[in-house]
Parts: C-alpha cells; sequence; structure tokens
C-alpha cells in the first residue's frame, strides 16, 4: 500500500499557526540543561564538593537519558499523543532546572539534572514527527527553522553562564533557563486542550487531513528496526556525531583554560562553538532535501574533525577561534539525521519510530565520549590520547552516513507482517 504525506485542509489552518509556534519554542528548549553548566562548572565544583569523577559522569548523563528517553519515548507518545507528550516534556525540564539550581551538594544535583534531561530527550524525539504531523508539505522548511532554535538554545546559555553567575551566582545562571522552558510548554497544553483538540484528533483520524495517510497508527515494532541498515545507519551517524560533541561540550572549557585561556573567553568559544550550529541548521536540512544522496555533507564535516581536533591537541591556544570554529562546523550529521528522519521515512509512525530508535540508541552509544575523553585525560595527564580516541570514532560515523544517506524509504526496508508499513520509495519527497 502506497502511503502519502498530504496537505492540510483550511479547516486545521489554526492549529498549524499555533504549533508553527510551538515547535521552535520546543527546539529552543533542548539544550540549555547541558551548556549551561560547563562554563560555571568551577564554582559549581568548589562550592557542591564535586569531584572530577562525578564532573565526568556528570557530562556523560546528557546521552545516557536522550538515549533512555528515545527508546520509551515512542511509547510516550503512543499513549498519551504528541502534543501532551512536548507539553510534559517542557514541565519535566521546568522542575528539573529549577530543583537543580537549588541543590545542597552533589549528590542532591544529579536527580534534578536527570528529570531536567528526560523532558528534552523527550523533546529530541517529538520534533521531527511533530513536523511530519503538521508540516507535511514543509519538512525542509520546518527543519530548518527548529535547526535554528534548537542551535540557539544551545548557544545563549553557553554565552551568557558566566556573566550571569558573576552579577548573581551560578544558581541564578543554572536556574534562569527554567522560566523558557514553562513558556514553552504553554503551546502545547493549548494544542492538546480546547479550540485546537479536534484539529490534531483529526490528524490521527482522517485520511484527508493534515498529518498522514490510511497507514496512521501502524505500529513499526523496534524488533524489524534492530535488524535493520538503515535504521542502524541513522543510529550511527547521530550517535557518533553526538559521541563527539558532548566531550567538546564538557571539556572544552578545560581544554583552552589548561591552554593558557581565560575562564570568560573558554566559556565565549563555548558558545561560539554551539553558535557554529547554526550555520549548519540553516543549510543542511535544505541541501538534504535537493540532493538524492547527501553524503558529501558527511564528508565535509568529516574534513573539519580532522583539522579542528588536531589543533586543540596539538596547539590549542595557538588558533583557539579557529579550532572552535571547525570542531563547531563538523557537526553535519546532527541536522542531517533529523532531516533524513522524515525524508527517508513515508509515514507519522516511521517518523516516530526511526526518531525514538536513533537518538535512544544512538546517545547511548554517545554517552561513551565524555567519560573515555576524560578517563584518558586523567590517565595521561594531556588531552591527546582523547583526541585520538575522538579520531577513531570517525569511522563508525563514516559508516553510518553511507547506510543512512541512500535514497531509500525506511517502510521499503522492513520485511512485511502485522506490525510493519510498506510503501514505495518514489512517494518520499
Amino acid at each position: 500500500m502506497s502511503t502519502r504525506m498530504r496537505p492540510p485542509r483550511a479547516g486545521h489552518l489554526g492549529g498549524r499557526v499555533l504549533a508553527l509556534l510551538a515547535i521552535p519554542l520546543l527546539a529552543l528548549n533542548l539544550r540549555s540543561a547541558i551548556t549551561s553548566i560547563a562554563p560555571v562548572l568551577a564554582p559549581i565544583q568548589q562550592q557542591l564538593h564535586m569531584s572530577n569523577t562525578q564532573a565526568s559522569v556528570l557530562g556523560a548523563l546528557p546521552p545516557v537519558i536522550f538515549g533512555l528517553a528515545g527508546i520509551a519515548t515512542p511509547t510516550v507518545i503512543r499513549r498519551l499523543g504528541a502534543d501532551r507528550a512536548a507539553a510534559l516534556a517542557m514541565v519535566l525540564a521546568t522542575l528539573g532546572m529549577v530543583v537543580r539550581a537549588l541543590s545542597p551538594g552533589a549528590v542532591f544535583f544529579f536527580l534534578p539534572q536527570f528529570v531536567a534531561l528526560v523532558g528534552m530527550g523527550m523533546g529530541n524525539v517529538l520534533l521531527p514527527p511533530l513536523v511530519k504531523r503538521y508540516f507535511p508539505d514543509r519538512i525542509g522548511a520546518l527543519t530548518v527553522l527548529y535547526g535554528i532554535f534548537l542551535q540557539l538554545g544551545t548557544a545563549l546559555p553557553a554565552f551568557l553562564a558566566v556573566p550571569i553567575a558573576d552579577a548573581g551566582g551560578w544558581r541564578t545562571s543554572l536556574g534562569g533557563w527554567a522560566g523558557l522552558s514553562l513558556l514553552a510548554g504553554w503551546p502545547w497544553v493549548l494544542l492538546s486542550t480546547g479550540g485546537s483538540r479536534s484539529a490534531h484528533q483529526d490528524a490521527d483520524a482522517d485520511p484527508s487531513g493534515y498529518a498522514v495517510a490510511a497507514a496512521t497508527g501502524t505500529r513499526i515494532a523496534v524488533r524489524a528496526l534492530l535488524r535493520n541498515r538503515l535504521a542502524w545507519g541513522a543510529t550511527l551517524l547521530i550517535g557518533m556525531t553526538s559521541l563527539n560533541t558532548y566531550p567538546i561540550f564538557t571539556w572544552l572549557p578545560q581544554i583552552l583554560t589548561d591552554a593558557g585561556i581565560s575562564r570568560g573567553d573558554a566559556g565565549s568559544l563555548l558558545g561560539l562553538y554551539s553558535l557554529m550550529s547554526l550555520p549548519l541548521a540553516l543549510t543542511i536540512p535544505w541541501i538534504a532535501v535537493k540532493l538524492r544522496n547527501p553524503l558529501v555533507l558527511v564528508i565535509a564535516g568529516l574534513s573539519c574533525y580532522l583539522v579542528g581536533y588536531a589543533g586543540l591537541a596539538l596547539a590549542p591556544s595557538r588558533a583557539p577561534l579557529l579550532w572552535t570554529v571547525l570542531c563547531g562546523l563538523a557537526a553535519t550529521g546532527f541536522p542531517l539525521a533529523l532531516a533524513l528522519a522524515n525524508l527517508r521515512t513515508l509515514t507519522h509512525e516511521g517518523a516516530v519510530a526511526l526518531s525514538g530508535f536513533m537518538q535512544g540508541f544512538g546517545y547511548l552509544l554517545a554517552a561513551a565520549g565524555p567519560l573515555v575523553t576524560g578517563l584518558l585525560h586523567s590517565l595521561t595527564g594531556t588531552w591527546q590520547a582523547s583526541f585520538g580516541f575522538l579520531g577513531v570514532t570517525l569511522v563508525p560515523l563514516t559508516i553510518g552516513g553511507v547506510l543512512f544517506c541512500r535514497p531509500t524509504a525506511l517502510e521499503d526496508t522492513l520485511p512485511p507482517g502485522p506490525s510493519e508499513v510498506t510503501g514505495t520509495a518514489a512517494t518520499m519527497r
């Protein structure tokens, strides 16, 4: 059976307008619990008596929680619906960041951080299927839009963490972002209740609406994805990109301060590193839509990784701005994977299943990044071995890119059966 994504009917435009506000706001709040920490980690460690080992675990926590949330979120979506799941995600993020800022000690810091990351991990998985649900006719444009806000939400906390901490302390610096996540939850509450409720219910029930055609609601079994090359290619691409990203988020300020750069400048460079993903968010999804096989984007990212890592490992103080920019521009795999999660699926359920699978298992793989790089630094006293490890991980990243960039629809690669959907690759775009 062929399934096509169809444009919206006029009666559903009100829900789409609200979703156009809600999706970018959701994306804006999916990294603040992570990038707000590293620039002020030193005073946090000092006041909460947090050891370097605990700091390494703190750096590894985001991909672990994102991975677990990725595996669980498709079930939450089926039980609550995507809109309610998005509202719940922002409630958890808000609660976690508020309580985290009030933590009296290192141990108490981890639980609210866990809660906040669960909410943000749910949001990671929700973004691609929400775009496919509300804007199946504008996948490229909406992926660019939420990618911009995702990167802004990554960069701003890193840029502002030290100035806010200097003015009001690190607790204010960490807790202030809860207000933004609370704001982001309101549109999803409105979409899941009241006047917009009928619109999103129709999206699930009406095959002529703006979500998906008759195959909507057909579940794609996880066991089928476990045997699927495309799904594992997606997992390796986003997982290895994230594995290379989180060590930079965790350790870049220390790498630079170890090289003699001030704490304030190191925090600004971390913000710049985050901001470098903005041009990627602007261009990668648009290019991916145009290219039959966008593997060239992965290769370009690999080149930037190799040069940036060599610079940070061998001469970090020689051109820290250049090395930071190159490492930031290297992460082409992340926006590419998010775009392909829609471009390589035919249905809303396919996007939910693939997004949950690739982010769930991908982020679990990524958890090794901060832990291994921190351990290697502790054992050797330098950062060269850590960057050598990251260089090795570029091999599976490349393999993932080769597998995921092939112009094939997920549903066409699944064995036919009662728990899978089938389609035709001609309807991918």
